[in-house]
């Protein structure tokens, strides 16, 4: 693309990993596609969250009770779950829509057999990348121990556990000598875990770079610095992209920029109720004990994540919009509740503190498939805390739908137009 007008098959806007990966499928398809990134591509919400493929956690977000389990935590700055008083009718809307998609098991049940379904594919093709790329991202399948510090909240996970086992997550519960024996790294008091032993892990900024080479070498053109800034429609089609590159006139776009859906989707006329939900990472260097594979503090809502060279802590969800500003008493409380658990280093110690926003749909489910009201209009966004591991596969589901294939997976679930439709 020169950076005055150019034509492509497919434009793609959002370089993270969803965008990275549907560009990959429909070049394997042999589209011509041009990626379009505003940054550079894998350094949003790709570059610093937890790194977990897990398929055991895959469930929407909007789950029976966690509206109620929610409340006290709203107004504690410090809680894994929080919302800064304002008045937004936006905001309010949203959470209606987040209470109401909570009050069906059904709906969760499906929900989750869908997630489990794309993950499990996806982390199956995060292994076989990893076997084939030149570009080391740490991918390993270590398993994933939740540890739970009450009865009560181990019993409501094995509850959880049993859900997602008939779709291919198996689980074992451990005692808590089995935990330590496990983990010697956990030292603080528990009352037992559960352990998931196809859950893998990796490094989230490289597993999105090697995805891009991948997707470079499969033709993909990759433009970074290309923010669209508007675009030029007619009555169901969108036909020109103005960016900072120059117009771009595609035959189909595909709309995959995360927690800024809602904001960019005004530009093509779209209403999507999207909410960034911040989240945080510190990495910090090892201490005298290694994690053998991720570690969830259930009751803490704490991730673990052994790398090679450093150990990364994420965690909380704070509802913010588009915020990007770092909260350090929501970073230190993370650190102090992972030090409470853990043998580790000084957190103090960090390398490194990271945030960004995971985009949330009312019900936590993704949507992927064609926008509402047009004809060359796709949207895939909406992926909460499951991005990383149901990248490829949402590609592949994109990709699939928009050549007319016969998807792999059921539409159904991830149809886009429940939310995103023309107004």
């Amino acid at each position: 693309m020169s950076d005055h007008s150019s034509s492509c098959d497919i434009a793609i806007i959002g370089g993270g990993v969803i965008g990275v990966a549907t560009a990959l499928e429909l070049a394997r398809r042999g589209r011509s596609v041009t990626l379009l990134e505003r940054d550079r591509v894998g350094y949003g919400c790709s570059f610093g969250n937890c790194g977990w493929l897990t398929p055991s956690l895959a469930r929407p977000l909007a789950s029976p009770g966690q509206a109620r389990k929610a409340l006290p935590w709203l107004l504690d700055p410090e809680s894994p779950f929080y919302i800064k008083p304002r008045l937004s009718p936006s905001l309010a809307s949203w959470l209606l829509g987040f209470v109401l998609a909570g009050r069906s098991p059904e709906r969760f049940r499906r929900g989750v057999a869908a997630l489990v379904e794309l993950s499990n594919w996806t982390v199956d093709a995060w292994e076989d990348l990893a076997l084939r790329s030149p570009i080391h991202f740490g991918y390993a399948r270590h398993g994933l121990l939740a540890v739970f510090e009450s009865q009560k909240s181990l019993d409501a996970g094995v509850k959880l556990a049993r859900l997602s086992e008939p779709m291919g997550v198996p689980f074992e519960v451990f005692t808590p000598e089995q935990v330590r024996q496990h983990e010697p790294i956990v030292t603080g008091p528990q009352v037992g875990a559960i352990h998931y032993p196809r859950d893998a892990h990796c490094e989230p900024e490289k597993a999105v770079f090697a995805l891009a080479d991948e997707a470079r070498r499969a033709g993909v053109t990759i433009l970074e610095g290309a923010e669209v800034l508007s675009a030029d429609l007619d009555a169901d089609s969108v036909r020109t992209l103005r960016t900072t590159r120059g117009l771009l006139r595609p035959r189909q776009v595909v709309l995959a920029v995360g927690a800024w859906s809602g904001s960019l989707g005004r530009a093509f006329r779209l209403r999507i109720p999207m909410l960034g939900a911040k989240g945080y990472a510190i990495l910090m260097p090892h201490g005298p004990i290694r994690p053998r594979g991720s570690i969830l503090l259930a009751e803490r809502k704490i991730g673990i994540n052994p790398h090679d060279h450093v150990l990364r802590l994420a965690g909380t969800l704070e509802l913010v919009g588009e915020d990007l500003s770092v909260n350090l008493r929501r970073v230190q409380a993370i650190a102090k509740g992972a030090a409470g658990m853990l043998e580790m280093a000084d957190p103090s110690e960090h390398v490194q503190v990271w945030r960004g926003l995971r985009p949330c749909t009312p019900d936590g489910m993704p949507m992927i498939g064609r926008a509402g009201g047009y004809q060359n209009l796709w949207v895939s966004t909406g992926h909460q805390m499951t991005g990383l591991k149901t990248g490829p596969g949402s590609g592949l589901l994109l990709a699939q739908l928009m050549c007319g294939e016969k998807p792999t997976f059921d539409p159904a679930p991830f149809r886009a137009e429940r939310y995103a439709r023309r107004i």
